[in-house]
């Protein structure tokens, strides 16, 4: 079996090179006889691709293919990007959720959180697709885990070093913030407990309980935020100050 599995990867592997030498990195031309979806498309997505064309070196073409220096460079550069279209992604939110009197708190739980978790989405369906379904799944839990011990803890560790007092949440930021600590934990537990049950085996069903296990814990974070008093004939529950 391991042996097969090993044979085909290896086949899939000789496939997507030679698509990848056929195709000769990004080309910003318009495509060939495109339908109205297709034109939409590339008229919406051709400034972002037109900006990192320009400042991305593209790893697939001839010019900077087996030089590592320079993966090393695109890889870099990519994280750039990733932190400026992150904190557009915060600012843009923060503006349209005052303008539309949503609570930022329920925006950040829904919104924020589904639009800097698409790197992981579309990583951990590509490996998925290439049948690594083991690196899907670490994937996309070793993502959230460098979050909770590196992506929150270094920059409260910067702001120590560099004013020399400890960072504080406030009163209204650290509310909750033990029952959360607690829901994640046993969340995590369902989790594994779920993969566990279906024999570790990615299925329809393992899908709807992790869709399932995302609702409520969506659920159970509004009602948590939202005050006890909230009348929605009277102020309306997205006009609720959190």
């Amino acid at each position: 079996f391991f042996k097969a599995k090993q044979e085909r990867n290896e086949q899939e592997e000789e496939e997507g090179e030679e698509e990848e030498e056929s195709e000769g990195g990004l080309d910003l031309s318009m495509p060939e006889n495109p339908t109205w979806c297709n034109m939409i498309w590339y008229i919406f997505t051709y400034p972002i691709c037109a900006v990192l064309f320009c400042t991305l070196p593209d790893v697939r073409t001839e010019r900077y293919q087996r030089n590592w220096k320079w993966a090393v460079v695109a890889f870099l550069l990519s994280l750039v990007w990733i932190g400026i279209f992150s904190n557009w992604l915060y600012e843009c939110l923060v503006v349209v959720s005052n303008t539309l009197r949503i609570p930022v708190a329920v925006s950040a739980v829904t919104l924020l959180a589904g639009g800097t978790s698409a790197p992981d989405l579309i990583s951990s369906y590509v490996v998925a697709r290439n049948g690594q379904g083991d690196m899907a799944v670490s994937s996309s839990i070793g993502s959230n885990i460098f979050d909770v011990t590196v992506g929150l803890p270094l920059p409260w560790l910067i702001y120590t070093i560099a004013y020399g007092k400890p960072f504080s949440l406030g009163p209204q930021g650290s509310k909750g913030l033990g029952f959360s600590i607690i829901l994640l934990v046993v969340m995590l537990a369902a989790v594994v407990g779920t993969i566990m049950c279906m024999k570790w085996r990615m299925t329809k069903g393992l899908g709807v309980a992790m869709l399932a296990f995302y609702l409520a814990y969506v659920m159970q974070y509004l009602l948590q935020k939202l005050p006890a008093r909230c009348s929605a004939d009277r102020t309306g529950v997205f006009q609720a100050v959190f």
